[in-house]
C-alpha cells in the first residue's frame, strides 16, 4: 500500500486540546524542538497531517493538536475537538495557564495563493520550526508547514501556518498559553 506524502484535505482538518499529553505515536512528526523558558516548556512537532503543541508550566500540561479528523487521539481529558473551517475562538482556564486559541482558514484565487506561498517560503527561513513536504502532483508547490513562537513574560504565542496547495487554502492559528 502507498504511503501518502502530500497534504490531507483541508476539509478533513480538526483541532483538538487536551488537559493531557498525547503519547508521541500518535502524531508522526517530520520535525520537533523544544522551548524551554521560565518555569515553562512548549514541545513543537510538525507532521504532514499538521502541527502538535505541548505546553508544561508547573503542574499544568496542554496539548494542541491540528490533524485530520481521520487521526486516532485520545478521548480523555479532551477540552476542545473542533473542525477548522471559517474563522473560531476558543478560550480555556486552568489552575495556572489561560489557553487561547484563534484559527482562520482561508481559500483564495489561485494567484493570491501562489503569492502568499511565496511569502511563507521566506518566513520558513525565520521561523521556529518549518517543513516543506511535495504537494500532490510534480506540478504542485510544495506543502509549508511553520511554527513562530513569541516568548512573553507572562506565557507563549505561537503562530502556525499550514499551506494546502490542492485547495488553494491557508490554515492560521495563533495560540497563546498565558500565565496565571
Amino acid at each position: 500500500m502507498p504511503t501518502q506524502i502530500s497534504r490531507p484535505d483541508v476539509a478533513d482538518m480538526v483541532i483538538r486540546t487536551f488537559e493531557r499529553s498525547i503519547h508521541p505515536e500518535l502524531f508522526e512528526s517530520e520535525k520537533q524542538c523544544t522551548i524551554n523558558f521560565g518555569g515553562s516548556k512548549a514541545k513543537l512537532r510538525l507532521g504532514r497531517t499538521g502541527h502538535v503543541i505541548e505546553f508544561r508550566s508547573g503542574n499544568a500540561i496542554l496539548t494542541e493538536v491540528a490533524v485530520t479528523k481521520h487521526e486516532e487521539m485520545p478521548s480523555t481529558n479532551k477540552v476542545i475537538d473542533r473542525r477548522l473551517i471559517g474563522y473560531r475562538t476558543h478560550m480555556v482556564d486552568l489552575p495556572g495557564v489561560r489557553y487561547h486559541c484563534s484559527f482562520q482558514l482561508e481559500h483564495v484565487p489561485l494567484d493570491v495563493y501562489l503569492q502568499l506561498h511565496r511569502e511563507m517560503e521566506v518566513d520558513a527561513q525565520n521561523a521556529t520550526l518549518a517543513i516543506q513536504l511535495p504537494g500532490a502532483t510534480p506540478q504542485s508547490p510544495d506543502c509549508i508547514s511553520l511554527l513562530k513562537c513569541d516568548i512573553l513574560q507572562e506565557g507563549l504565542v505561537v503562530h502556525g501556518f499550514h499551506t494546502f496547495p490542492e485547495n488553494a487554502a491557508i490554515l492560521r492559528i495563533q495560540t497563546l498559553f498565558e500565565l496565571l
